[in-house]
Parts: structure tokens; C-alpha cells; sequence
């Protein structure tokens, strides 16, 4: 098992170092997302400098809830925008039967040779905004409370991972699932900018029981924030690290089946 991790570190670091060797197009690709992100904070300056507050939530608030949102994206887009953002592709063209050949899982594979490099300037965007929130917002972290924010940030990647994996993984039955992702996935996950409880009910219940992603930010939020709007049940704002976990187990399940179901081209 050792060695097996060691091998899955060292396919994951060649990949990483190799996008590295091409410094102009890893710049650029640096530069259009720092463009990107950074867009998104500063709408959301714009649009709070001329009303103040979003439903209850002021400037920074909100700014600590994209920030979380930025964060956990970043990292699961890190080791699966690359690995299932392709997967349709792969599959269509049969060039997945490569991946069958390997003596290894075949999971752990996908992931380890398409980390992405290019997400490194949105983990430092984001931590600083999230940092600055703290210090603006006057926020008390203590041990116990970075610890939860570390949970928080593993539950909420492992959430935002699992939408690369159920958006791609139907690949396997219907070949072209590239819109899925955009369906349900990008641009739900747009609702999280600004908090849910400013939507109708139906995007709340959505957002919250259906497609889990509130969980990225909106309720664990609430813990850090002390708000007490409570949509459903105090207790969601605990809930990030287990619903993380749950939505994984999901997503490697359908992955599971959808490999067992895969009809190699057998060329």
C-alpha cells in the first residue's frame, strides 16, 4: 500500500513539474484566472458598495463566503477539472481504454497524471480575501475554530469534487455528458456567490437537499459568522465535513458502476 501511494504521489509530481517546465502558458494561465476570480470579488464590491448588505449579510461576509467558495473549487478543480472535465472525451474517443491497462486503480490514475497547476494563484486570492475577512469582520480564531475551518474547507473540496465526478461520470452510458457540468454543476454552483437565503424556496430546497452545494459555504458560514438565519435546521452548520463525505461516496460509487458498465472501443 506504501509503495502504491508513493507511485501515485510520484505520477501526480511529474505531472505537476512537467505543466511547470512551460513558464509562458503556465503565466498566462495564471494571469486568466487571477482575471477571473478576481472579477467575481470585485462585482461583488461594486454591488455591495451601492446597496451595503445582501439580505442580512454585509460586504465582507459575503466576501468570506466567496472566498470559501473560490478556495474549495480551486482545490478540487487541482486533481478532477483535469481528470473528468476530459473524461467524455476520453471515453468518446476510446483513448479510456488506456487507462484500463494500467495495474493500478484506475481512479487514483485519472486524478494523479492531470493534476492541474494552474489553480495556485486562486488559493492565494482566496486565502488573503478570507484573511482579510477575519481581520475587517473581527473574527476570533482560535485552535478549535481553524481546526473546524480546515474540516469545513476538506468537506466543502470534497463536495465540489464529487460535482466534477457525477457530471462526468455518465459519460459511460450516454458518451457526450460535456453539458452536464455546465447544467449542474457551474451554474448552480453560481447561486453560492451571495448567500441562499435571498433566493425563493425552491432554490434554497435545491441547493440544500437535492444538490447539496449550500454546504460549500452558506451553512458553515453561518457558523463562523454567528448568524442565526437558520433556512432548515441550526445544526447544517456542522453538517460540511459529513455531507462532504457522504456526496464523495456517492460519486466514487457511480464511478464504480459506470466503469463496469464502460464498453471498451477494443481497438
Amino acid at each position: 500500500m506504501k509503495r502504491l501511494f508513493e507511485l501515485y504521489l510520484a505520477f501526480a509530481k511529474v505531472n505537476f513539474l512537467t505543466q511547470l517546465e512551460y513558464r509562458g502558458q503556465y503565466a498566462i494561465r495564471m494571469l486568466s484566472k487571477v482575471i477571473g476570480w478576481s472579477t467575481g470579488f470585485i462585482s461583488i464590491l461594486f454591488l455591495l458598495n451601492k446597496f451595503k448588505t445582501i439580505g442580512n449579510w454585509t460586504t465582507y461576509e459575503v466576501l468570506f463566503l466567496y472566498s470559501l467558495d473560490v478556495l474549495s473549487y480551486s482545490i478540487a478543480g487541482t486533481f478532477f477539472m483535469g481528470a473528468f472535465g476530459k473524461l467524455p472525451k476520453l471515453i468518446q474517443q476510446g483513448t479510456f481504454d488506456e487507462v484500463l491497462t494500467k495495474p493500478i486503480n484506475p481512479f487514483l490514475y485519472v486524478i494523479c497524471t492531470r493534476v492541474s497547476a494552474g489553480y495556485t494563484s486562486n488559493y492565494i486570492i482566496a486565502i488573503l480575501i478570507m484573511a482579510l475577512c477575519f481581520t475587517k469582520l473581527d473574527l476570533n480564531l482560535t485552535i478549535g475554530k481553524f481546526f473546524w475551518l480546515c474540516m469545513v474547507i476538506i468537506g466543502a473540496t470534497l463536495i465540489q469534487s464529487a460535482g466534477f465526478i457525477l457530471t462526468a461520470v455518465p459519460a459511460f452510458w450516454i458518451l457526450k455528458s460535456d453539458g452536464l457540468q455546465m447544467l449542474f454543476f457551474s451554474n448552480l454552483t453560481s447561486f453560492l456567490r451571495y448567500p441562499i437565503d435571498i433566493y425563493g424556496r425552491g432554490i434554497q430546497i435545491l441547493l440544500t437537499f437535492i444538490l447539496p452545494y449550500a454546504f460549500i459555504n452558506y451553512y458553515p458560514c453561518q457558523y463562523f459568522l454567528g448568524k442565526n438565519e437558520y433556512l432548515f435546521y441550526p445544526w447544517f452548520q456542522y453538517m460540511t465535513p459529513l455531507v462532504g463525505v457522504l456526496l464523495f461516496g456517492i460519486a466514487y460509487f457511480t464511478w464504480k458502476k459506470g466503469l463496469n458498465a464502460y464498453q471498451s472501443t477494443g481497438s
